[in-house]
C-alpha cells in the first residue's frame, strides 16, 4: 500500500514539474522577451564571449537552438570508437541522459532490493 501511494505520490510531483514545459516551449514567434535576449547577447558579443555572465542553463539553451537542426551520426556517438567532434549539442545531450539513466536504473535495481531486504528482512 505504501509503494504505491509513493508511487503515485512521485508520478504526480513530475507530472506537475514538467505538466508547464512543453507550454512553454509551444511558443513561436517573434517576442519583446526575444528581442530583449538578442539585444543582450549582442551588447555582450562586444565585451568578449557572448556567453559571459550567463547562467549554465541559458548557455545549453542557446548552443541547442544553434545546433537544432543539425544533423548527428550515431555510429559516432555509440559506436565502438567513440568521436564526440562534430556532433551537435543535442547529442551530446541525449548521450550523456541516456548514460546517467542507465546508471540511475542499475542502482535503483540493486539498491532498491538490499534496502527492502534490510528494512523487512527474509520474508519470502
Amino acid at each position: 500500500m505504501r509503494i504505491r501511494n509513493a508511487a503515485i505520490a512521485g508520478a504526480t510531483a513530475l507530472a506537475v514539474a514538467f505538466g508547464g514545459t512543453t507550454v512553454a516551449g509551444a511558443v513561436e514567434g517573434s517576442s519583446s522577451a526575444e528581442a530583449t535576449q538578442t539585444a543582450t547577447n549582442e551588447g555582450s558579443s562586444q565585451n568578449g564571449s557572448s556567453n559571459e555572465g550567463q547562467s549554465l542553463p541559458n548557455k545549453i539553451d542557446q548552443d541547442l537552438e544553434l545546433e537544432g537542426e543539425k544533423a548527428a551520426d550515431g555510429t559516432k556517438i555509440f559506436g565502438s570508437s567513440k568521436d564526440f567532434s562534430g556532433q551537435p549539442v543535442w547529442a551530446k545531450v541525449l548521450y550523456s541522459l541516456t548514460i546517467l539513466g542507465g546508471i540511475g536504473a542499475v542502482l535503483g535495481g540493486v539498491i532498491g532490493p538490499v534496502f527492502n531486504f534490510i528494512n523487512h528482512g527474509p520474508s519470502f
